[in-house]
């Protein structure tokens, strides 16, 4: 398949969303992918999936941007082009998953599932994309993923919603997830589709 441009799928400031992931120095994450999906990406992509891209930089060096980016080819209708939307940052308590809570929030937890009937991971399949927080584990146990370079173990980034209103479908409507290194975000991401 012949090379085609990244598009973005997200641009954060940190004075829109202060929190621990962001590296000393650095106020600009950028997130960007191949629209295309990919069935043998490179590792440490997710396999069906587009190929991603996390840029960490200072907003002031960002001097000379482009004002038309060149448009990317599509060769599927497979849902990873995004509608240009702006995000609008919303502070929410995220949770582990139930099995990594403290033991003594897990009877609100089992009084939680039953009051909504949501039968497993109540508190964190938060609907929508996120920076930060927990990820889901509604289709099998929680993993942690060692960082390849140190492994340290690696925390949640951004998780890409499959939603009706971006446009973006990832997977069988799932979550496509970034996870980094917390000792050093210059060590190499992980992707996983869930």
């Amino acid at each position: 398949m012949p090379a085609t441009a990244m598009v973005p799928v997200a641009q954060i400031f940190r004075r829109d969303a202060p929190g621990p992931w962001w590296p000393a120095g650095i106020d600009l994450l950028q997130i960007l992918w191949c629209p295309n999906e990919h069935w043998d990406p490179p590792a440490p992509q997710a396999d069906v999936s587009p190929v991603l891209e996390v840029r960490w930089r200072r907003a002031a060096d960002v001097v000379d941007p482009l004002t038309t980016p060149p448009p990317p080819s599509r060769y599927e209708e497979d849902g990873c082009l995004p509608q240009a939307c702006a995000i609008t940052a919303e502070r929410v308590t995220d949770f582990p998953f139930r099995e990594e809570l403290p033991a003594e929030l897990r009877p609100r937890l089992e009084e939680l599932v039953r009051e909504t009937g949501d039968g497993g991971d109540a508190i964190t399949r938060l609907a929508g994309w996120k920076l930060g927080g927990w990820p889901t584990w509604h289709l099998n146990q929680p993993t942690v993923f060692a960082c390849g370079d140190c492994g340290t173990a690696m925390t949640l980034l951004f998780t890409v919603a499959s939603d009706d209103e971006t446009g973006v479908v990832v997977g069988r409507w799932g979550d496509l997830r970034i996870f980094t290194c917390p000792a050093d975000y210059r060590h190499a991401f992980w992707v996983d589709l869930h």
